[in-house]
């Protein structure tokens, strides 16, 4: 496991960190009705954190950037959030498997602590919660890594605010894909894929309005 130590840019505190996302991708959209969470929560026997379900509510089902996916309660274009959890939890009694997360173990409902998937990316970047029964959910650590054998870092910091640094902040290594002056755009599933280098420019473009 190993430390990111990173420089962050000054950012205005008036803005929660999903205003933030929703200010630097130019997303306006009518949000989410935001159902769902009920059963997966009491499936895991825990809940999660308010920011993420907030997020998941206000963006459709997409990518960040073209990138980045938030794991939900249903999605017809990724793995639902339980489904990734109750598949994951089958590692762990397979030793090579188990080392593949060492220091840090599955989250089970009848233990302390424990790794619950929350995103992935297009590069097999894993990001998850280090979950914590006897801590409020939105006090639970990021930990993440950008490709399964690389090292685990523990973030202090809340989902949104890791998904913001991800897409907006260029100092926020190994995770950030940032590219100044670049702007970061949300694409949703139905979208239309950027195929070519003109459709990148004009989704990135930072003067394109929306």
């Amino acid at each position: 496991m190993s430390g990111c130590a990173v420089t962050l840019p000054a950012v205005n505190d008036q803005l929660t960190w999903i205003d933030r996302i929703i200010d630097v991708t130019g997303w306006r959209k009518v949000p989410e009705d935001g159902v769902g969470w009920e059963h997966v929560e009491a499936q895991l026997g825990v809940p999660l954190p308010t920011d993420f379900k907030e997020l998941c509510r206000r963006f459709v089902p997409g990518r960040f950037y073209a990138y980045l996916d938030l794991l939900r309660p249903t999605d017809d274009h990724a793995q639902p959030l339980f489904r990734a959890w109750a598949y994951s939890r089958q590692w762990p009694s397979e030793p090579d498997f188990a080392r593949l997360w060492a220091p840090y173990e599955m989250y089970e409902p009848d233990k302390g602590t424990g790794l619950i998937q929350w995103g992935s990316d297009q590069t097999e970047g894993e990001y998850y919660w280090l979950a914590d029964r006897s801590m409020e959910p939105d006090r639970w650590p990021v930990v993440a890594r950008w490709d399964g054998i690389e090292p685990w870092h523990q973030l202090d910091m809340s989902t949104a605010e890791f998904v913001y640094r991800v897409i907006a902040d260029p100092e926020f290594k190994p995770f950030t894909v940032a590219d100044p002056p670049r702007r970061p755009f949300y694409l949703p599933h139905w979208g239309p894929f950027p195929m070519s280098a003109e459709d990148w420019d004009a989704l990135t473009d930072p003067n394109r309005k929306g």
